[in-house]
């Protein structure tokens, strides 16, 4: 008996390679893009740089002559301004360059087509304002002011927008604390009523401005760590678990304390401890996340546990029963229990 006969096997047909990516454009390259190139070539050696990401083209500006370069563009159509806005890079990894960056997005209705614009600055040197060539960098400059400390020379009116005169701090900034700070009334009782912030009057403007809030102000809080060390002292209330999870930046060894490390288990901070004061053992037995969920930061529980400001061994959540039994038997050898 023979095979039947099999049909002929078709070969698949190749698939084609995916085309390269094309070639990164140089800076001159985008500078003479038909798109910019009229208006950088009015700016000459303003524009110091030149990116392309997702199809838009990003010039980077000497600080000096953004004023110049922004009405060389506006005159060339792009008589939008989209946004203005603040960049602090002190965080972004292995930069290198100024603190600050300040982005100007443009738009040309008549191209139909977006540029950006941006330039970079320290702490101290202002950038020119752009008011004079779009008014609307007004608002937007003084809200990168208020927000970043950025300022604008030549602004007609540079003060706060969003925060008030006298607000402590700039809220953008990557130093500002995440959890904010106390403001107002708590910080200017003399000034401001309870839990409120300037009233009409209180800051010497006008009454009649706009800007400031005329109505009752409602108590709004207070800032957690003070509510949560008062309630701890006034009769060891429970802590606030929902500050358990934090790490803060202050939770890593020093030479006084080479314990106060979160990554050590607790029988090699114990160790570490073990010639200290009883103040040094109850601290080396906390969970060393400095959370501040007890009221405290470790340190501080520590201490009001050696000089017998608080008796709750339970305060310490991230530590859970580990920490409380270290706590219960270095309070107990110490004689109080």
């Amino acid at each position: 008996m023979t095979d039947a006969p099999q049909p002929p096997q078709q070969s698949k047909p190749a698939v084609p390679a995916a085309p390269a990516a094309p070639a990164a454009r140089s800076v001159e390259e985008i500078k003479r893009d038909p798109l910019v190139a009229q208006a950088c070539a009015r700016s000459g050696d303003a524009i110091i740089g030149a990116k392309e990401f997702a199809g838009e083209i990003s010039l980077t500006v000497a600080r000096d002559r953004i004023a110049d370069v922004a009405r060389a563009f506006r005159d060339d159509g792009f008589n939008y301004l989209v946004d203005l806005s603040g960049v602090d890079y002190s965080k972004y990894p292995a930069w290198t360059g100024e603190r600050f960056g300040v982005s100007y997005t443009l738009y040309s209705f008549t191209k139909n087509n977006r540029v950006r614009l941006k330039v970079t600055t320290d702490e101290s040197t202002p950038i020119p304002s752009v008011t004079s060539v779009w008014k609307t960098a007004n608002w937007h400059e003084r809200e990168t002011f208020d927000m970043f400390g950025i300022v604008f020379d030549g602004h007609p009116n540079l003060e706060r927008i969003l925060m008030w005169e006298g607000f402590n701090g700039h809220p953008l900034r990557k130093d500002f604390p995440i959890r904010g700070i106390d403001t107002g009334a708590r910080i200017y009782p003399e000034v401001f009523p309870e839990g409120g912030g300037p009233k009409a009057g209180s800051t010497g403007k006008d009454v009649k401005d706009v800007n400031i809030y005329k109505g009752e102000w409602k108590h709004y809080g207070t800032w957690p760590v003070a509510e949560i060390q008062q309630r701890a002292a006034i009769g060891g209330q429970p802590p606030a678990p929902e500050l358990a999870g934090v790490v803060a930046e202050t939770a890593k060894p020093t030479e006084e304390a080479p314990w106060h490390d979160p990554e050590k288990a607790l029988p090699e901070r114990m160790e570490l401890a073990k010639a200290g004061s009883l103040k040094d053992k109850l601290f080396a037995a906390m969970a060393q996340t400095d959370c501040t969920a007890c009221g405290w930061d470790c340190e501080g529980y520590a201490e009001a546990l050696a000089k017998g400001e608080t008796k709750d061994i339970t305060l310490c959540v991230p530590g859970e029963d580990e920490t409380e039994s270290m706590l219960k038997q270095l309070m107990a050898g110490a004689g109080k229990a």
